[in-house]
């Protein structure tokens, strides 16, 4: 008897985040549903005490390509935390929001920028070539005479 491999998942499971608590309110990620709401991650929670969902609001937009398949498409919650009574989220894609509990307002903060390339290729292992900045700015022309010579 073979032993057929099961196909491997297509993509890493959601990162685990833990809920925060803010004035005795329990704060956590929550998935959507792709027919209700248009996509599966960005959504946050709000619970009481015993447990119940006070509301429920869409952090971000992840517009679903329906040409794809639709787990590698899902963004979620990389971190949540509570700090001066606002809820900071960072997603997977490095998009920091802040939620205000209070007012459910969401404002956003840039994603980091991208660390520079590094010196060496990691394909190759070969130094990357640089070009300086007088090769970026591209080629120069001399100044074109306006005097005409006779000889």
């Amino acid at each position: 008897m073979t032993h057929t491999p099961k196909p491997a998942a297509k993509r890493a499971p959601p990162p685990r985040v833990p809920s925060v608590f803010i004035a005795g309110v329990r704060y956590a990620q929550v998935p959507g549903d792709v027919e209700a709401d248009g996509q599966v991650g960005g959504f946050l929670a709000a619970y009481d005490a015993s447990h119940r969902e006070i509301w429920r609001i869409k952090v971000y937009d992840n517009p679903r390509n329906p040409g794809l398949e639709g787990d590698v498409q899902d963004v979620w919650f990389r971190s949540l935390r509570a700090e001066g009574g606002k809820l900071l989220i960072e997603n997977e894609r490095g998009l920091r929001l802040e939620v205000d509990p209070a007012t459910r307002h969401v404002s956003g903060r840039p994603a980091p920028t991208p660390e520079p390339l590094a010196d060496i290729d990691p394909i190759s292992g070969q130094p990357r070539l640089r070009r300086s900045a007088a090769e970026d700015a591209g080629p120069t022309s001399a100044p074109i005479s306006t005097e005409s010579s006779t000889a």
